[in-house]
């Protein structure tokens, strides 16, 4: 998860608590049962975490961010800096829980290989990230203004679709249960220019950082025109979300 190191707890917190809201309802899929041992694979904050853990159960996060560790460890979370894409774990897992955050990491393989790796057999692995067809607009301005100052936007997202997850899986011995993909358009609280500060930035790692500013103006220009907004003026992001739980066999 290499990608992710450049988060901010604050910046998270002010721009983005909805992503932990929103992963409240995929808990109830994860059906957490007493003392089981459950993985929170990009825990993030730990606060999805902290809730797992009110059903009994043992729960470890891990993530890329030493920030976010230390921010889930100030909640009383058990939390460890780790790379999803190379885990060392064997057979430990009656679950691994995952949010908002297999997308963030674009070696899909390797993650899955770990993960499969990590469950016990008959563990369930139970995810929401972003589908094919995610941010779609937001992404395209990136490209887009970083290609007009000369520069190309990294690509740091995968957003598969459904026959491309399966496939994936399947490959890693984990049989898909059940899977969905559905539109969330999700309304920006601190706007779009705000988003693209908190999420963007690794995108722009070959552009000179005193440019980053003056990118993200452009970005934010046309992506204001571009995406919808509320009633009460409020931009809503072209979010589709892709949720899945599958088994290790």
């Amino acid at each position: 998860m290499k990608v992710s190191q450049h988060w901010e707890k604050e910046k998270y917190e002010k721009n983005a608590r909805f992503v932990s809201v929103y992963g409240e309802e995929l808990i109830e899929w994860l059906n957490p049962q007493k003392d089981e041992y459950i993985l929170d694979l990009g825990c993030g904050d730990g606060v999805l975490t902290k809730k797992i853990t009110e059903y009994g159960c043992k729960v470890l996060g891990l993530d890329g961010s030493q920030k976010f560790v230390e921010a889930a460890r100030k909640i009383g979370v058990e939390a460890v800096q780790g790379d999803a894409q190379n885990m060392n774990f064997e057979n430990e897992f009656d679950a691994i829980f995952s949010n908002a955050a297999l997308h963030w990491m674009i070696d899909a393989e390797r993650v899955l290989e770990s993960v499969s790796k990590a469950l016990k057999k008959g563990g369930r692995f139970v995810v929401e990230m972003g589908g094919k067809g995610n941010i779609e607009k937001i992404e395209n301005a990136i490209f887009e203004i970083a290609g007009k100052f000369g520069f190309k936007a990294k690509k740091i997202w995968f957003f598969p679709s459904e026959e491309d997850e399966r496939v994936l899986l399947e490959k890693y011995r984990l049989k898909v249960k059940r899977m969905t993909k559905f539109l969330r358009p999700t309304i920006l609280p601190t706007g779009i220019k705000e988003w693209l500060k908190t999420f963007s930035v690794p995108a722009l790692e070959n552009a000179p950082t005193e440019l980053h500013e003056k990118l993200i103006d452009e970005m934010t220009e046309k992506l204001e025109k571009e995406l919808e907004k509320n009633e009460k003026g409020q931009i809503i992001a072209d979010y589709v979300r892709l949720r899945f739980e599958a088994v290790k066999e």
